[in-house]
């Protein structure tokens, strides 16, 4: 998805977010919950050291402006340094287009990227591709073709839009799915209210989705605008939204005890997470490829969101989250 520059910096994050707000770290639904980080300890990987030689490798990388591509920036470097590579990171540039603007300029050699953003925003198209699979070949053929940009293997979790509500809220009016709200909204049209960032209602991949796929219009009045980053507490205080747009490995859903509304209609179309690299420095260097893909394989959704909130709800270091997730998972010694 498009992600905007809205998010607080994470530190500003923390500060907000861990009033009241207890560590998730402890959390059952946690992957990590208790003693060895937010991966549980020992993935029982080969050590990247023992598997790859990038010593004769200097590679330039760059991420968003938000937690979550703060961390797998991490992960890229940290990984490519142990497999014996020389990497430059470039962090924060700006959201939605700033890394992809640096790809194509040249000044960075690769950037995590998300599928749903490239293939609506980069390459143009109007309709997404609703099937996971398809839509990442139809951006890993495009993208290669008309831009020279190389597409790795992406990692298993989705991070794509979602509505939550509070927990006693989405106890108390039985919503578990999408299918729920929607029932509410059109039962409930002075209850349906609706906290959302700037883009989110007017973008074809943004509430228009929801509204096609459930057969709903929500009310214009009903909405109310705000930076991203207050949204997930807005939600869980009920003021003054009852519901909340999200990204759905966003940390904060766990540790405000969000509840998640199932998509069960597959509404919100998918954001893959890989790797973009300019393809003549694939061709040259393809064990860096190998070496990406590898230490994203095991990051599905629960994992990410774990991630994610070990850095703004528990407000540890991006960089010591990396490592940590490295070290667990057996690539690093």
């Amino acid at each position: 998805m498009q992600r905007t520059s809205n998010r607080l910096p994470w530190v500003a994050l923390v500060a907000v977010l861990t009033l009241g707000v207890s560590a998730c770290g402890g959390d059952e639904t946690s992957p990590g919950g208790g003693g060895g980080g937010p991966t549980g300890g020992g993935g029982g990987g080969d050590l990247l050291s023992d598997q790859f030689d990038l010593s004769d490798v200097e590679i330039r990388i760059g991420s968003k402006d938000f937690t979550e591509q703060l961390i797998l920036g991490q992960l890229a470097k940290q990984a490519l340094e142990a497999a014996g590579a020389t990497v430059e990171l470039t962090e924060n540039l700006p959201s939605p287009a700033g890394a992809r603007d640096a790809l194509l300029a040249g000044e960075v050699d690769a950037a995590w990227e998300y599928t749903g953003t490239a293939y609506i925003n980069y390459l143009q198209h109007d309709t997404p591709i609703d099937d996971p699979t398809e839509q990442y070949e139809a951006v890993r053929d495009e993208d290669l073709e008309q831009n020279n940009i190389f597409w790795t293997e992406p990692a298993p979790f989705d991070d794509t839009y979602g509505l939550a509500t509070r927990r006693d809220f989405a106890d108390e009016n039985g919503l578990e799915t999408l299918a729920d709200v929607a029932s509410f909204v059109e039962e409930n049209p002075d209850q349906a209210t609706l906290c959302l960032d700037s883009t989110f209602g007017s973008r074809d991949d943004g509430l228009v989705r929801f509204e096609d796929a459930y057969g709903v219009t929500w009310p214009d009045d009903q909405q109310t605008v705000q930076e991203f980053a207050i949204i997930y507490q807005a939600t869980a205080d009920g003021d003054p939204c009852n519901f909340g747009e999200v990204f759905t490995t966003d940390g904060r859903i766990q540790s405000l005890d969000l509840a998640l509304m199932e998509d069960v209609e597959s509404a919100f179309i998918s954001y893959l997470s890989a790797v973009q690299i300019n393809n003549d420095f694939n061709e040259a260097n393809p064990d860096v490829a190998s070496v990406l893909e590898a230490i994203s394989a095991p990051i599905d959704e629960a994992l990410m969101t774990a991630l994610n909130a070990q850095v703004d709800v528990d407000g540890e270091f991006p960089e010591d989250v990396a490592a940590q997730y490295l070290e667990d998972q057996g690539f690093v010694g």
